[in-house]
């Protein structure tokens, strides 16, 4: 009897393998840092319409609305570094992550600092149970609600899934816009601008 040796039969299963494609998740899904500079200490409640819009538009109504070229957002990490106006004044900032209804309490973190050379901090991923830590589509639901000071710096970390055909895609308004031209909108609700983005170009 001949012998088949093992490294033919290795072979042998690494074709039978290969006689087809193997299946793939078509979605095209990306992960990115987003940087904003904060202008104001008001809270502001960040949505998924909001995220969204700063991911990245593209502008199909000039002067009146842009679209997202994303249809799901999932949040993964948000830091806020928050410098004292000056020595010997403190600052504060903060982070409150909404739970889902009657599933889990809102989790808030929070930092002051009185040192001009080490600024308040925030750094926190979204809690088991948190809006934010789900897959969202457009709306205008809190998924959480930011403190930070003017001059703040505020990364947020996205996943993204981008658009396929998708009737609950991200319009949003705005007031100036070149037809077909890409912005990337402020952090939040764009009515307000107060989490402009850093070194992308943007509109109002």
């Amino acid at each position: 009897m001949n012998k088949i040796s093992k490294k033919t039969r290795g072979r042998g299963r690494t074709t039978q393998n290969t006689l087809r494609p193997i299946s793939l998740s078509s979605n095209i899904t990306l992960g990115h840092k987003y940087r904003f500079v904060s202008s104001s200490g008001t809270a502001t409640a960040i949505t998924p319409t909001s995220l969204l819009g700063a991911a990245g538009t593209y502008c199909y109504a000039a002067n009146s609305a842009v679209q997202s070229f994303f249809q799901s957002v999932r949040v993964n990490r948000v830091q806020i570094w928050a410098p004292p106006a000056s020595q010997g004044s403190s600052v504060t900032c903060s982070l409150e992550w909404v739970g889902i209804a009657n599933q889990a309490s809102n989790r808030e973190v929070s930092d002051t600092s009185n040192s001009v050379t080490a600024p308040a901090k925030v750094d926190s991923r979204p809690p088991r149970l948190s809006l934010a830590s789900f897959w969202q589509q457009p709306s205008s639901t809190a998924l959480f609600t930011i403190v930070a000071p003017a001059g703040s710096i505020i990364d947020v970390t996205m996943s993204l899934i981008a658009q396929d055909d998708n009737s609950v895609a991200a319009s949003i308004a705005v007031a100036s816009g070149s037809l077909a031209y890409v912005y990337y909108l402020s952090l939040d609700p764009n009515a307000t601008h107060r989490f402009t983005p850093v070194s992308l170009t943007t509109t109002t």
